[in-house]
């Protein structure tokens, strides 16, 4: 069994790999049964790891570890979502991520959550924990037993121009259009651009590590025009603001060479371990540093 983050366990194999060129990773661990992931939404490197593993038996076990405590793990299919651990000592509530935006704190506890919602995560453990909203954001799938899927953070969530796209729906969009030119994604981070000068419209600018080191110019077309219709169909305030002259301009997306996302961690002393490339940014501190370490590799 190997566990660990998405991001990282994809440096590990790439690196096994070229130690050892030509083996795939089922030649290199040929016991390998279970590969235990977890920390951050998994569907951007689903078609990543399906590749590496080709000719493998073994199977993705996705787990939900937290520091406030053990919360929940796959037991199904993938898209079956994760049991939620309700004898580990912990007590769930959930708040409403919509009420948690307005300062109406309502909680819910397992027995009165609804499936579909999009509700924060508070926990009060027997460590001391008291009603701690710990970040992230989760939706029921199933009730009986409860299931949930991570659907990002509290803090992701991209909305300065009031479009508030959740984590979720830029996850599903960046996967969609890495699928369109039959890519998978290593990494990638997503941040505003504000307007420069009065009348000029914001928009997004998306850094995207693909598996690939060559993407053409009609396939970042084609991946630019995905990300942007798979936003439009899933956000109705998107695509408001993506009407003509009203809101927001197309995104702008730079396509980073293999490695990119590592080196830039590495220069922030955050490579490996339980650090993750946060995928949306607010403007300040890690924004700018981000924008310089591309400007230096002439994306600006």
């Amino acid at each position: 069994m190997i566990g660990g983050v998405p991001s990282w366990l994809l440096i590990f194999f790439d690196k096994l790999r070229e130690l050892r060129p030509g083996k795939q990773i089922a030649e290199l661990f040929p016991n390998l049964e279970m590969i235990v992931h977890g920390g951050v939404r998994f569907e951007p490197y689903r078609s990543r790891f399906a590749t590496l593993l080709a000719g493998s038996g073994a199977e993705l076990r996705e787990v939900y570890p937290a520091s406030e405590g053990f919360i929940g793990i796959a037991d199904g299919a993938p898209d079956a979502g994760l049991r939620l651990n309700l004898d580990h000592g912990i007590f769930f509530e959930f708040i409403p991520v919509e009420d948690l935006r307005k300062g109406n704190h309502r909680r819910f506890w397992v027995g009165s959550v609804e499936l579909g919602v999009e509700y924060a995560v508070v926990l009060t453990t027997c460590a001391g924990l008291w009603s701690y909203i710990i970040g992230d954001t989760v939706r029921f799938v199933e009730l009986s037993p409860p299931r949930v899927v991570i659907t990002g953070r509290t803090s992701y969530f991209l909305s300065n121009f009031g479009e508030h796209l959740t984590g979720e729906e830029i996850d599903a969009s960046v996967s969609a259009a890495a699928e369109s030119i039959g890519a998978s994604v290593t990494d990638y981070t997503v941040s505003s651009l504000f307007p420069k000068h009065d009348g000029d419209l914001g928009g997004h600018r998306y850094f995207v590590e693909l598996g690939t080191a060559e993407v053409s110019t009609d396939q970042k077309r084609t991946f630019v025009e995905t990300i942007d219709r798979t936003l439009q169909q899933r956000n109705d305030d998107y695509r408001g603001h993506r009407a003509e002259g009203f809101g927001l301009k197309e995104p702008l997306v730079y396509i980073v060479p293999p490695g990119s996302f590592e080196r830039w961690m590495e220069s922030r002393g955050k490579l490996g371990g339980q650090h993750k490339v946060p995928r949306i940014l607010p403007k300040g501190e890690i924004s700018e540093n981000i924008d310089r370490f591309f400007s230096e590799l002439g994306y600006n």
